[in-house]
């Protein structure tokens, strides 16, 4: 295999859990490589795991070891699999952080990759695309739509990720 051109960086979050007997969802192995094994790519694609925890408990400690993970991938398109509670957080900490020759896409998933009906295909399809056809930069590619850094929000009523509009009266 060639050297990989997108290395997909996986977190956890819900695109990454699976059922346990129990019934309840955990986090399993990265979601991108179970996709990305039914694909040929042409392009090749190194998936690693750099975290393997739901984004409510991410912090920016954790935020650091991704930063290290994304400089370290040898690569400037990059995809980085999140939750999406505080996916827009992390592609906020990860602005000014990362390599400027990089571009570095979060996606994730509303619905876990092992249930029917989940989005993780379409999101990380669309995030594939987008690190390499994006300007250098960080992103959140959600619900086929893509948003720069500091620029998104999830409303949490409907698991929309949504633009976010600067303050036209902010307080002094």
């Amino acid at each position: 295999m060639h050297d990989a051109q997108i290395a997909v960086i996986a977190t956890g979050g819900t695109i990454d859990k699976v059922y346990q007997l129990t019934g309840d969802l955990a986090v399993g192995e990265p979601a991108a490589a179970r996709v990305l094994g039914t694909l040929v790519p042409s392009v090749a694609i190194r998936v690693t795991g750099a975290l393997a925890l739901d984004s409510q408990d991410m912090t920016d400690a954790d935020r650091d070891v991704l930063a290290r993970a994304v400089a370290d991938a040898g690569v400037t398109s990059i995809v980085v699999t999140h939750g999406t509670d505080t996916m827009a957080d992390t592609a906020a900490y990860l602005s000014g952080r990362v390599p400027p020759e990089a571009t570095v896409v979060l996606t994730g998933a509303l619905r876990p990759e092992t249930v029917e009906g989940s989005d993780a295909h379409v999101n990380l399809g669309f995030a594939l695309a987008a690190a390499q056809l994006a300007a250098p930069g960080v992103y959140v590619a959600m619900g086929a739509r893509l948003f720069a850094a500091g620029t998104v929000r999830k409303e949490t009523a409907t698991g929309a990720f949504v633009e976010t509009r600067p303050d036209p009266h902010p307080s002094a």
